[in-house]
């Protein structure tokens, strides 16, 4: 079952491209379609259709997505996988970043590639991010509706420059509790959703 629900994943592309908002989307908006226009990515899940928008409004890039999930669980999540770079390594290295945001934001984490694997900071497993909003380049905001939740990601421009001509790659992933499943983009076809965030070659180059 876990399989065939990761083939109904909307099939990758090329290149994923940021679209433009005239102004930035606040923390606490409605995301949906009136507020941020049509989303580049639509993720099947069992509980909906979780939607992604990538968008850059005058010097910032933003993340968001709207999640169906009406069973709340303090570990449901929306992961952001980052190969900054753009070279696209079979696994984790220093250009590559995993920022793990959980429902419960102060339990999230933000891993950087090393020697193919993901490290938290300070090579500490217990690290989390507590009452902690932002970090280097970063911001995030949390919002729970009635039938799911929303996570709205700020992003410095830089997080997305690549590097000698190549564009950084990124994909995404969402666990939810009940049931027990993840979902990721782009889907790996005959393989368990979670191989994508161990595989910058895998992600998808985003300009």
């Amino acid at each position: 079952m876990l399989l065939a629900l990761a083939s109904l994943q909307l099939v990758s592309m090329d290149t994923l491209r940021i679209g433009s908002i005239e102004r930035p989307p606040r923390p606490g908006l409605i995301l949906d379609r009136a507020s941020l226009g049509s989303p580049q990515l639509r993720i099947r899940t069992r509980q909906g259709t979780a939607l992604v928008w990538v968008l850059r409004a005058r010097d910032t890039v933003f993340i968001a997505a709207s999640i169906p999930d009406s069973t709340f669980y303090w570990g449901d999540d929306f992961v952001v996988s980052l190969d900054t770079r753009g070279d696209g390594a079979p696994d984790p290295q220093h250009d590559d970043f995993q920022l793990y945001f959980r429902r419960v934001l102060d339990s999230s984490v933000v891993y950087r590639g090393r020697n193919g694997r993901w490290e938290p900071p300070r090579a500490d497993p217990d690290w989390r991010m507590g009452a902690e909003r932002s970090g280097g380049g970063w911001e995030v905001a949390g919002r729970e509706r009635g039938t799911g939740w929303d996570l709205l990601l700020r992003m410095d421009p830089a997080w997305f420059a690549g590097e000698n001509g190549r564009l950084p790659r990124v994909a995404f992933r969402s666990y939810d509790n009940d049931p027990s499943t993840w979902y990721s983009w782009p889907a790996p076809l005959g393989q368990p959703p979670t191989v994508v965030e161990r595989s910058p070659s895998r992600w998808i180059p985003v300009k």
